[in-house]
């Protein structure tokens, strides 16, 4: 499917409420092509210097510092 919104992903999600995919009711979730959820609390530096962490990505030190 990728970045393009087809038709059937729409069609499905105009018929889904956020608790029933957050819940995965019926399988929503799967239905719409998600992979997978995304946490992220309330620190969004932290939170991106996680994610960067877990992708492998380099950590720009001075960035972090600043934190």
């Amino acid at each position: 499917m990728g970045l393009e919104l087809s038709g059937s992903f729409l069609a499905i999600y105009t018929e889904i409420t956020k608790d029933d995919i957050r819940r995965n009711r019926n399988n929503a979730a799967e239905r719409l092509g998600f992979l997978g959820r995304v946490i992220h609390g309330t620190n969004p530096r932290a939170w991106l210097k996680e994610v960067r962490q877990r992708i492998g990505e380099g950590i720009d030190f001075a960035a972090a510092m600043a934190e």
